[in-house]
């Protein structure tokens, strides 16, 4: 199968997750890289995911 993909001018919207320790990492770090600002809702809050959000400030992001 081939599949051709474009570029998309944008991305916006919503995405409803589980709580997950590997997917709240990510979330974090999607956020981060973001313009603008995300909204992370149904985090999992566990000792990683708060290392994570830390290490996060500490490099400046807010």
């Amino acid at each position: 199968m081939i599949a051709t993909v474009r570029r998309a001018r944008g991305l916006q919207g919503e995405v409803r997750l589980p709580g997950d320790k590997s997917i709240s990492h990510r979330a974090l770090m999607f956020g981060a890289i973001a313009s603008g600002t995300s909204r992370v809702r149904g985090l999992l809050v566990g000792a990683d995911v708060r290392s994570t959000a830390r290490c996060l400030r500490d490099l400046g992001v807010e």
